[in-house]
């Protein structure tokens, strides 16, 4: 499958795809970067799916078209039957899509998708061409070192209000908020890691709910079945925002992780 990257300027704050505008169902699209992504191309890749949706009509999924490689145009067009001039919802990629408006975010993971596993919505109203796709979650980098081989990592709460994954309703297209509705989850896990040298410190990355959380417990089993438990709490609350990178350190400021 052909790729196009588009490339993100030091000083730019969104990447820009431009298309011509010939109807309401032509759009002018914008990505907000990947917060903790430097400046490393996004990858589009041809016939990606998206869901949309408006107050008239079930879903539907649509393919990413016209992308040029090594190009930054592209053409995001609906059939002229999905032309709206009321409240048009898009949410990228279709795997994110949690049935009657909502979004689903997996309560299992890889860990590795990054930043090409992040979600995105966006909305557009009476027929304007600019659709302005924001991410929507908080992102956790797991920095682990430890000479054992780890198979999975799980990330739980016990915060009474919040929620980690699973199902929820988006508000505020301009700066996404996330309600949880039902399915959704106070839990992550990170399954089928691949083969990884943790010897030296290495990453994995969970996409979640933003919000400010009372307590993490970080569950980590080795490939023999032993089990790491550590439980964090950070003065108040673990503040994990939207589109922001939180990092956890655990084992790499000299104190061996114990597995049991």
């Amino acid at each position: 499958m052909k790729k196009i990257f588009i490339g993100l300027a030091l000083s730019a704050a969104m990447l820009v795809a431009f298309v011509s505008c010939h109807n309401n169902s032509v759009y002018q699209v914008t990505v907000e970067k990947v917060a903790g992504n430097g400046d490393a191309p996004v990858t589009w890749n041809v016939g990606d799916l998206l869901v949309t949706w408006d107050e008239a009509r079930a879903p539907d999924q649509i393919p990413l078209s016209g992308l040029v490689p090594d190009s930054s145009h592209a053409t995001l067009q609906l059939p002229d039957t999905m032309a709206t001039h009321g409240v048009r919802h898009f949410v990228y990629p279709a795997s994110f899509w949690g049935g009657e408006g909502s979004i689903m975010i997996p309560a299992v993971q890889n860990g590795i998708s990054f930043p090409e596993g992040m979600p995105f919505y966006a909305q557009t109203q009476n027929g304007s061409p600019d659709l302005a796709f924001k991410a929507l979650c908080g992102i956790v980098r797991l920095r682990i070192q430890t000479s054992e081989k780890i198979m999975s990592v799980s990330v739980t709460t016990d915060d009474s209000v919040h929620f980690l994954s699973g199902r929820f309703t988006v508000d505020n297209p301009t700066s996404p908020v996330l309600t949880p509705v039902e399915g959704a989850a106070k839990y992550v896990s990170l399954e089928q890691i691949p083969a990884m040298d943790f010897s030296q410190g290495a990453d994995l990355y969970l996409y979640v709910a933003p919000g400010c959380y009372n307590t993490f417990t970080i569950t980590m089993v080795s490939d023999d079945g032993r089990v790491c438990v550590k439980n964090l709490k950070e003065g108040k609350y673990i503040a994990v925002d939207r589109n922001t990178v939180f990092s956890i350190f655990l084992g790499t400021e000299g104190t061996e992780l114990q597995f049991v």
